[in-house]
């Protein structure tokens, strides 16, 4: 509940994020409306707003809400469960990241210790030559306990000092065992880093790679992975092994990290409207209709069916942004998402 001050067990965004889950699960808040404002939030649940925007970076990896200029959102569930971002190509919203096709089950284990980096990664990230590093190992097993993946992860010592919760981490890790270190899961390190303010982005690059007793990924594929942030400087070197029946390697080079709204299946298919939402949206859209603000969102719905954003933006004399995000809105909840008011949502009492 809001206002409780209670002994957590776990991080305070996570709790915060298991409770809106619920309440988006129970309908409390409709698909394609928003939820309350970050301030309003901080403000309930009595934490700061860096906290409410870790938790809201957690619900957009589940799938749950996505996020624009007008605020963040309910997407709709798919099958019953929380809509997820289609898997492969990646990189994955969990850190490191999977390259594993999507019909590969598998399961993580990640252990925190330090490492001296290879030459690559000390040289991309600036380290010291001969120094070891803070490093992150993590595993995706198999059900019969195959290593499908490896990742070896570096960190930069100042991402430590940007991402608090990887400073904990590190301070908790103490006086380990350089070779041993402690079992750890780093997988919300992107909501971290963006709750932080850091904007990621990764460059990739791919070869072949012999399988070593150290990675356990038979004569398999190696990518590199450089992790940088909105201001070039480089934060995080991965070097993953996946074993060649295992990998899916469909992803474009530079991309952004962190997860945005969730992507279509296919453009050609996300534009289609259905005929008879297309009949209300032609409706609302009346040059006569007594509701201004719903004929501009119909509008922009029908113009975006056959043109881009930019493009529908020009033609009805409205920014990209604006045209994009009730578009979206619209893809994700349908003429219902169109209705909702843009303002931020208030919590309904309980």
């Amino acid at each position: 509940m809001p206002g409780q001050q209670t002994e957590r067990r776990s991080p305070a965004y996570l709790d915060i994020a298991r409770d809106l889950g619920d309440e988006i699960r129970r309908g409390r808040f409709p698909v394609g409306q928003n939820l309350p404002s970050e301030r309003q939030l901080a403000t309930e649940y009595g934490v700061n707003r860096q906290t409410v925007r870790a938790a809201l970076q957690h619900l957009r990896t589940q799938g749950c809400v996505a996020g624009d200029h007008l605020g963040t959102y309910v997407l709709a569930p798919r099958d019953g469960q929380a809509a997820r971002p289609s898997p492969g190509p990646a990189p994955a919203h969990a850190f490191p990241g999977s390259f594993l096709r999507p019909a590969r089950a598998a399961t993580g284990h990640g252990r925190l210790l330090r490492r001296q980096p290879e030459h690559w990664a000390a040289a991309a990230l600036e380290l010291p030559a001969g120094r070891a590093a803070l490093t992150y190992d993590h595993r995706l097993r198999d059900t019969e306990g195959r290593t499908l993946q490896s990742a070896r992860s570096w960190f930069a010592p100042v991402l430590t000092v940007l991402v608090p919760q990887l400073g904990r981490a590190v301070w908790a890790l103490g006086e380990a065992p350089a070779e041993s270190g402690q079992d750890a899961d780093l997988g919300d390190l992107y909501g971290w880093a963006a709750a932080a303010g850091l904007r990621l982005r990764a460059a990739d690059s791919v070869q072949l790679a012999r399988g070593t007793a150290e990675h356990a990924a038979p004569d398999g594929l190696e990518v590199r992975r450089t992790i940088a942030d909105q201001h070039g400087r480089p934060l995080i070197g991965t070097a993953f092994r996946i074993a060649d029946e295992s990998a899916e390697l469909r992803y474009a080079d530079s991309q952004a990290i962190l997860p945005g709204d969730r992507q279509p299946r296919s453009a050609a298919a996300a534009r289609r409207i259905a005929e008879p939402d297309r009949a209300v949206l032609s409706s609302w859209a009346s040059p006569n209709a007594p509701d201004r603000g719903l004929a501009l969102r119909a509008r922009i719905v029908l113009a975006c069916e056959h043109a881009s954003a930019e493009d529908a933006a020009g033609r009805l004399g409205h920014s990209a942004a604006l045209v994009a995000a009730w578009r979206d809105r619209f893809r994700a909840g349908g003429l219902q998402a169109l209705e909702a008011s843009p303002r931020r949502a208030r919590r309904r009492p309980r």
